[in-house]
């Protein structure tokens, strides 16, 4: 009887007992899912939230035992659930590597919890799985293009065979390409205005040969039972270069559509040729170069992320410390490419200075006062900002003005008459059907009948000697022809008072 009751009362106290020890453990919960797909260099996370009993505090210690030596994160490894502390939320990251040797790995993480005050624990355990996203799918071994069979006679029929058959399959398909399809497309650019087109279809036939036999070496290795880690390998050496051919050909083409403009903008020895597309080949060049490191550096799973943050803030600092050099640069630019003017025009500054370009650089532009025999450097940014006259457009001659008064009483048409025939007489002095001399009577001043003559002037650097000799021509007929040129006069009237006002 005594052995029936005693355990009778342990049955009841175990019944009693074990739903508050259940209860007592931290409660495990998982927000995320056990299994994820990721991609090489990626990272999983997985995340649980663990959460207290209201009457027991525990120590908690997670353990991660993972099955292949991949590289992982843990939020926090060690800490208490009590009252202050009653959720505590754990994140593990895994990181697969960039050339990883299995398609997939499995983990074991282990929650103890201790009950504080006591040395006994007890454990939760979790698996999780990370797969591997295989960046180029293997091929369905001895099959050739399209998933045919291989048909190659034994001892060819394996996957050895079936490489080197779909390997000659893609070299006829590259050549195909460079015989049959290039020229067709280089047939129908023939046809339009531009030789660009021409051009890049003529850089572009030998890097695309190229890289469709390095593709179909890729897809013809991936018909053969590679590990992961090399398929990996072989898919970012392919990537790289692929990179590489890119930046090349893209450099090329860009080097092709400068001088294509340099042309149109006036030859080999135009500013353009001579100036900007020296400066522009080397910026296409850094800026290509840096982006293909940048590409590169990310297939092969480098961080450059503080190297590329490093550099914005450099680049702000020397934007900050350079900016009137930089805006100068760029109105360079814009006089380059806009070409208001081009060297040895003739220009108009808002200053009245007759300047002739001697040379458009990046930074300034060089000019010759023609008036005042002086060399003149003009910040770009100046040049560009302000409103000029180009009087050698569209071509070198110019209408000149010459003003002139007469007294009163003259013979108009005497007056028109011999400003036509001194214009008529002077060699340098255009007279045709579309430069034609002009005279109109232009105003009745205090002391003068105004006159104007419009004359064309064969060349604009000649308009100040031509004026003069007009000048001089017309006063001379004008004595000669007893035509005064009155100067100002004013007429004072004296007014006597009488004796008897004064």
């Amino acid at each position: 009887m005594k052995w029936k009751r005693l355990t009778l009362i342990v049955l009841v106290s175990a019944i009693i007992l074990l739903p508050t020890c259940i209860y007592a453990l931290p409660h495990v919960g998982h927000d995320d899912d056990y299994v994820k797909d990721i991609d090489t260099g990626e990272e999983a996370e997985f995340v649980w939230t663990l959460s207290r009993d209201e009457s027991v505090d525990h120590i908690v210690r997670v353990i991660v035992v993972p099955d292949v030596d991949w590289d992982y994160e843990i939020s926090d490894s060690h800490f208490v659930l009590d009252e202050s502390n009653p959720y505590q939320i754990i994140r593990i990251t895994f990181t697969v590597p960039r050339t990883p040797d299995v398609d997939s790995m499995e983990a074991d993480i282990t929650f103890r919890f201790r009950e504080l005050g006591t040395e006994e624990f007890e454990e939760r355990t979790r698996q999780i799985t990370v797969n591997v996203k295989d960046a180029v799918p293997v091929q369905e071994a001895n099959t050739i293009i399209g998933g045919f069979p291989n048909p190659l006679p034994a001892p060819l029929n394996n996957p050895y065979g079936a490489f080197v058959l779909n390997l000659l399959l893609w070299f006829i398909i590259g050549w195909i390409f460079y015989f049959l399809v290039s020229p067709i497309i280089h047939g129908f650019t023939k046809k339009t205005k531009t030789n660009i087109d021409e051009v890049i279809i003529r850089m572009i036939r030998k890097p695309v040969l190229i890289l469709i036999f390095i593709y179909g070496l890729l897809k013809s290795l991936m018909r053969l039972n590679l590990r992961l880690g090399i398929r990996t390998t072989i898919y970012q050496v392919y990537l790289v270069t692929v990179v590489f051919i890119g930046v090349f050909v893209t450099y090329k083409i860009v080097l092709a559509i400068l001088k294509e403009i340099s042309n149109d903008k006036g030859g080999r020895n135009s500013a353009f040729a001579t100036v900007l597309k020296p400066v522009l080949e080397k910026i296409f060049g850094a800026v290509l170069l840096i982006g293909g490191l940048i590409l590169v550096f990310h297939i092969l799973g480098v961080q450059i992320t503080a190297l590329l943050a490093g550099a914005g803030i450099a680049g702000l600092v020397i934007a900050f410390a350079a900016q009137d050099t930089l805006s100068n640069f760029f109105s360079g630019m814009h006089l380059l490419l806009d070409r208001p003017f081009k060297i040895g025009d003739i220009i108009l500054l808002e200053s009245g200075e007759y300047c002739r370009i001697e040379n458009i650089g990046m930074r300034s532009t060089k000019l010759y006062n023609i008036r005042d025999h002086e060399g003149i450097v003009l910040p770009n940014t100046n040049l560009a900002s302000q409103k000029i006259v180009n009087i050698v457009q569209p071509d070198p001659t110019i209408r000149a003005p010459i003003k002139v008064g007469v007294a009163y009483g003259s013979d108009i048409e005497k007056v028109k008459k011999i400003l036509f025939e001194v214009a008529e007489a002077h060699p340098d002095v255009m007279e045709d059907n579309i430069h034609k001399t002009n005279v109109r009577f232009r105003d009745f001043a205090d002391s003068s009948l105004n006159f104007t003559l419009r004359v064309w002037v064969n060349d604009v650097v000649k308009q100040w000697a031509v004026m003069s000799d007009l000048r001089e021509a017309i006063d001379k007929r004008f004595r000669e022809e007893n035509i005064e040129i009155p100067f100002p006069q004013r007429t004072v009237w004296m007014h006597q008072m009488d004796d008897d006002k004064k």
